[in-house]
């Protein structure tokens, strides 16, 4: 069993060391044979540092203006919650309870931002609690998508997800709630399409298809 977290953030700009997170939201979840299972939601707002960097841009993927950022939960608040939430499914003293990080470019954009919150957060455990390793459902789609990539207009998570055949959860506001969900759908169909998990001969090597095949 993998314990997975399925993670979307919103940031104040694309630099995650002058830049800061002010929303963030997913699902923990366990991945057992049975399949993918639930175990909490949750969607936490944040307000920025005060020495953060802030593009109208971002804001505005939100829908969100400077003046609404000032009655988010502080920092501290915000972060405590979420250590919270993690610390209720993984154990910091086993260094092999961890939990992977799961979602939409998670390696190059949502993880950078994490760490660096843990670091301004004066906490430096992230490692105890989360795989360095990520579930990139971006390059995983890419992999097995490479054959109709080309006839693809762009490769944002709508676009990925419905290629996959998978119906993206949306509101009408932006929802990091809503997109870790989709990645949630997106890890399924990808489960089944790299056939990951299959004791078929040929995707597990083992000893007697080896003996049969390579004498």
């Amino acid at each position: 069993m993998n314990k997975i977290l399925f993670l979307d953030t919103l940031t104040t700009g694309m630099n995650p060391e002058r830049c800061a997170i002010y929303r963030l939201g997913g699902v923990f979840c366990e991945d057992t044979p049975d399949g993918i299972e639930e175990k909490k939601r949750f969607e936490l707002f944040v307000r920025p540092f005060e020495t953060a960097r802030i593009s109208e841009n971002s804001l505005w993927t939100g829908g969100v203006t400077r003046s609404h950022l000032i009655y988010f939960p502080e920092q501290s608040e915000a972060f405590k919650d979420f250590i919270r939430l993690t610390d209720e499914r993984v154990n910091i003293r086993n260094s092999r309870d961890k939990i992977y990080i799961a979602g939409f470019n998670t390696s190059s954009f949502d993880v950078p931002f994490l760490v660096n919150w843990f670091i301004k957060n004066g906490d430096n455990r992230f490692r105890d609690r989360f795989y360095v390793q990520t579930l990139d459902i971006m390059s995983l789609a890419a992999f097995a998508l490479i054959e109709e990539r080309q006839g693809m207009p762009d490769f944002h998570l709508e676009t990925a997800a419905k290629a996959l055949g998978v119906c993206p959860t949306k509101n009408s506001s932006y929802s990091c709630l809503d997109n870790a969900l989709t990645c949630i759908d997106m890890y399924r169909s990808l489960k089944t399409r790299l056939k990951v998990g299959d004791n078929n001969k040929y995707i597990t090597v083992d000893d007697t298809y080896l003996n049969h095949n390579f004498k």
